[in-house]
């Protein structure tokens, strides 16, 4: 006896569909790989410059300026020339919101010596998400730079993690 009904009516795919299907999923796979390898590789490459205090050299401001947390946990932003060398204070406006567990909190700076320093301490706590608002003049647009918090000190490099030099 035959079967018969719509339950053995299927038809097995051809193999010129599979082959083209195959086709279309490798070319997916190659593209996803080839978006992804490149940008791994330049965070794997992307290491931070050493500063003289310790602190995060803040990526595309001009002076160079050098986010520090002291050990009272207020910050101090420092600034530099191309060769490393201090810079005083111009007219540079910096602001540094600490999104912490217990809410957001805006550290206002102060100009003391030749440097920004907080008027204010960040929050308790750490592994939260910082943005430095970086402003090169009063009328200039602000610059946001991000990265998360991390005090605990880098087995290699030993600076804090925020700060950290190695290239892991």
């Amino acid at each position: 006896m035959k079967p018969t009904g719509p339950r053995w009516n299927v038809s097995l795919p051809n193999k010129k569909h599979m082959k083209t299907n195959l086709r279309i999923l490798t070319l997916a796979v190659a593209l996803c790989a080839g978006l992804a390898l490149p940008a791994t590789a330049a965070e794997k490459e992307h290491k931070h410059q050493g500063t003289p205090k310790g602190g995060r050299l803040l990526d595309k401001t001009e002076p160079h300026a050098e986010f520090v947390v002291e050990k009272n946990r207020s910050v101090t932003i420092n600034f530099y020339n191309h060769g490393m060398k201090p810079v005083p204070v111009a007219g540079q406006n910096v602001t540094v919101i600490a999104d912490a567990k217990g809410g957001k909190a805006t550290l206002e700076f102060e100009k003391k010596g030749d440097s920004l320093v907080s008027k204010t301490k960040l929050p308790d706590g750490e592994g939260y998400n910082v943005v430095v608002q970086f402003k090169q003049t009063a009328e200039a647009k602000p610059m946001n730079l991000r990265f998360k918090l991390d005090m605990h000190v880098c087995g290699e490099c030993k600076r804090a993690e925020y700060a950290c030099i190695c290239a892991h």
